[in-house]
């Protein structure tokens, strides 16, 4: 296991993420673009499975994750992004990677299931109408208004340190070694500890994400997919730096 210190960085670092990301997607934008599009073909065959589609996704993305940084690794080191960067996970760190999936699966079932049970509304559902108001008549229209609201809120509040504890969870445990257990609280410390940038971060991506979304075709989450993921790499390696400590499985946190 590597021994790393977390260094802390103010707010200007959340852009400057963005801004080494997108230099490294336009290196190579055809290659990324074509395994996202993999990506896309495979999401949607998976959830189309009964039953079991949804929490198979949830269960397998920091495989996907590990995958992305896989292959931003490669591409700041000048070598070629291909798809076979997306079986990285399987190859290192995969019983600490399938853990953190499971973490997440039933964190964010929980959090929906709390959510649906405090508003009274289905989230999810929620979600899908929001994305096409046109489509609702004025009353649904008020009545999604004043349900998603509340939700969005609640689950925002409630997802935020689950999506704080697994946001460079899937490095750690691929590239540095650490414990499905230590990778999760240590990218929990590091996101609380770089709360500044990565918040403008956030932001600015939900920005580019609902621009994204209304691009024809899909072809703005092609570049907004793996923007979002080579960037996250890029915050996680200003992050996560080596140090001297001793090791990580026995370093009390801060």
């Amino acid at each position: 296991m590597n021994a790393l210190t977390i260094s802390s960085h103010d707010a200007s670092a959340g852009m400057l993420w963005i801004k080494e990301g997108w230099r490294i997607f336009k290196q190579a934008a055809i290659p990324w673009m074509g395994m996202t599009a993999l990506v896309f073909m495979l999401i949607i065959g998976v959830s189309m499975i009964p039953w079991i589609g949804r929490f198979a996704i949830e269960l397998l993305s920091p495989f996907l994750v590990a995958g992305y940084f896989s292959a931003s690794r490669a591409a700041m080191a000048g070598e070629p992004v291909t798809f076979l960067h997306l079986g990285a996970g399987g190859q290192s760190g995969r019983d600490s990677l399938l853990q953190i999936g499971i973490v997440y699966m039933i964190g964010s079932t929980l959090v929906f299931a709390l959510v649906d049970w405090g508003t009274g509304g289905d989230v999810r559902d929620l979600l899908r109408q929001a994305q096409d108001p046109a489509a609702l008549s004025p009353a649904e229209l008020n009545q999604l208004t004043a349900t998603a609201m509340p939700a969005m809120l609640l689950t925002t509040a409630l997802l935020a340190p689950l999506l704080m504890a697994t946001w460079f969870a899937p490095g750690l445990a691929m590239f540095d070694g650490y414990s499905a257990r230590h990778a999760l609280w240590w990218s929990l410390w590091a996101c609380w500890v770089n709360w500044r940038p990565i918040f403008l971060y956030s932001m600015v991506l939900g920005v580019l994400g609902a621009l994204a979304l209304i691009i024809p075709f899909g072809l703005g989450m092609l570049v907004f997919m793996p923007l979002t993921l080579i960037s996250t790499y890029v915050g996680y390696r200003m992050i996560f730096t080596p140090g001297e400590a001793a090791d990580a499985e026995n370093s009390e946190a801060p």
